[in-house]
């Protein structure tokens, strides 16, 4: 398992910054994510959309996705 904050780059770029990993793990579109929010772990999708421009969680889409504490399981 990967934790670590999201960050997205320039365009359609979005990473995980790893606390336990010194390297960035690309995420892409579609992709399966565990987000934090209190003390749980709630399944999410990521989404790029293209006609805003940004990405966003499927079904959540008022959360903003840069700076989010989330889980990649491997």
């Amino acid at each position: 398992m990967i934790t670590g904050v999201l960050k997205t780059g320039s365009g359609s770029d979005i990473y995980i910054t790893g606390d336990n990993s010194p390297n960035n793990i690309s995420i892409r579109s579609g992709q399966y994510l565990y987000l934090a929010v209190r003390d749980c772990w709630i399944p999410v999708i990521i989404r790029y959309s293209p006609q805003t421009g940004d990405w966003v969680f499927q079904n959540l889409e008022n959360i903003n996705v840069n700076g989010q504490k989330v889980m990649l399981k491997s």
